[in-house]
């Protein structure tokens, strides 16, 4: 009867089905919500919309595992929060790029790349620990990356004449940190006090050989440090390992300098720090992140100690150390397409079937999220992100050639070009061979694309002209050579007369 109440009748099962009366499996608001001025906001829950903000001192520790396959959003992930770490917390942060991915990136935001192979690191540099201890660093690094650690006698060998090298170069081996106006030994010496005993023994010949090949394949990346440490603590830093030819040369580098970076930090007496003044972002680097020998293990499970977080990304997460799933503070699970994948995942942070439910469905940008709480909590630890709520970098785009130097925020550029009559689609490709070049194209290749797109090359001198390019300019930089300057006279003088008859008409 309309307009009254009756009693009904339902199942226990039928009851179950009603969401509305079931609180979906998310942690609880507070432990969710921080203020904006200590904390990194990610994005909202997929259920009830509530903000995440990322704050390190609600977690048992700063350090996070980013996991997805390419295109997931992963890469977006980690460049959207070190940006607003430096933003809210004053975060520096320091990127070891094993694919070469960060490298244009960081110079769009204004930080510093170094090249490694440009640039180099000597193995047996101190950087503030002593001898014997970078003796112990370097033999775990060959022991993690070489297979020297099959013969006991290599080792042994190769450990005795490192020693050899600090003490005839003036160290004591067991001293703090030595005279830093002393010379420091390199692979090279070592190399060559192996040789030495080479005619006595296999073994030693055999170390030598290996020392040998690693600094020819280096290209001398190994023996003199002209990569300048301390710059590496401060500020937005990527070090481009990819020019490196083998994983093998590039996990070295990656594991010395975070060596290197581990002792700076126990020197700087800043542990227990709040909140974390350096991000260490290692992606991709599974040599490392999978030995449980190596110092990304280690600083995961020592927690705060040295006053940074650690972000360990890849592709595939059975290149990552179970530790590091199981001491993460935060675990960010972007989509995984392999059932091996998602079910090494599952075993290392034991999550319900709810989640593995979920997981398969993920879009671009979503997540799954573990939270590790530092204090004791009943509520849920894991939760879906609706989507990494990031923005796009302020890219600033180049124009040169001759004397020209145009700057362009890219959507200004991008504006530029529609209004021209180029597609959606030309221009987006037009953009991105901005990024593949370091954003920045010559007058010429720029000419030349638009060329490419079906316009004349008349019409991309008009639009390079409407941009603010100067005669001068245009001529320098469309003829450097004087075999094709009469044909560009030709069209700027043209194209001027045409303009200048349409301005009669008018």
């Amino acid at each position: 009867m309309c307009g009254m109440l009756c009693a009904q009748k339902v199942l226990s099962g039928q009851m179950a089905a009603r969401d509305f009366l079931f609180r979906p499996p998310e942690p609880s608001p507070d432990m969710l919500l921080s203020s904006p001025s200590e904390s990194i906001y990610v994005g909202k829950t997929k259920y009830l919309g509530v903000p995440f903000f990322w704050n390190s001192k609600k977690l048992l520790n700063p350090h996070l595992c980013v996991v997805g396959t390419t295109g997931s959003g992963k890469s977006y992930f980690v460049k959207t929060f070190i940006t607003r770490a430096s933003l809210t917390l004053g975060s520096s942060a320091l990127i070891l790029d094993w694919a070469g991915e960060y490298a244009d990136w960081v110079r769009g935001a204004g930080g510093q790349v170094v090249a490694f192979g440009e640039e180099g690191i000597n193995l047996l540099d101190l950087a503030g620990s002593s001898p014997h201890a970078r003796m112990t660093q370097v033999m775990d690094a060959l022991r993690i990356l070489t297979d020297i650690s099959h013969s006991n006698a290599q080792c042994r060998l190769t450990e005795d004449a490192i020693e050899k090298a600090y003490v005839s170069a003036g160290f004591k081996m067991k001293a703090a940190a030595g005279d830093g106006r002393r010379r420091m030994p390199t692979l090279e010496s070592v190399q060559r006090i192996l040789e030495r005993q080479a005619k006595r023994s296999a073994d030693a010949a055999e170390a030598a050989r290996r020392i040998k090949n690693l600094l020819l394949s280096s290209g001398g990346s190994f023996t003199a440090s002209t990569l300048p440490l301390s710059s590496l603590l401060s500020g937005l830093v990527c070090v481009d390992l990819h020019s490196l030819p083998t994983e093998t040369l590039r996990s070295l580098a990656g594991l010395s300098i975070l060596q290197f970076v581990k002792e700076s930090m126990r020197a700087s007496q800043r542990a227990q720090s709040p909140q974390p003044h350096l991000f260490v972002v290692v992606d991709e680097a599974w040599k490392i992140a999978s030995d449980e020998r190596s110092d990304v293990v280690s600083i995961v499970r020592e927690g705060r100690k040295y006053g940074f977080g650690l972000i360990v990304a890849s592709q595939n997460p059975t290149d990552v150390h179970k530790s590091i799933f199981s001491n993460a503070g935060t675990m960010m699970l972007f989509r995984l397409t392999h059932a091996p994948e998602r079910s090494y995942v599952r075993s290392s942070l034991s999550y319900s079937d709810f989640y593995e439910e979920e997981s398969h469905s993920l879009s671009v940008g979503q997540a799954l999220v573990h939270l590790e709480f530092s204090k004791p909590s009943a509520c849920p630890r894991n939760f879906i992100l609706r989507k990494v709520d990031g923005e796009e970098l302020l890219v600033t785009l180049h124009l040169g050639g001759g004397g020209m130097d145009l700057e362009f925020e890219r959507n200004e550029l991008s504006s530029r070009l529609l209004s021209f009559g180029l597609t959606d689609a030309q221009t987006r490709s037009m953009l991105a061979e901005f990024e593949r070049r370091s954003f920045s194209l010559s007058a010429s290749e720029f000419s030349a694309l638009l060329e490419k797109f079906g316009h004349s090359r008349a019409s991309a001198i008009s639009l390079l002209r409407e941009l603010g390019a100067s005669e001068r300019d245009l001529l320098s930089a469309l003829a450097p050579d004087s075999r094709h300057q009469g044909e560009a006279i030709a069209i700027l003088k043209g194209d001027a007369a045409t303009k200048g008859k349409k301005g009669k008409r008018r």
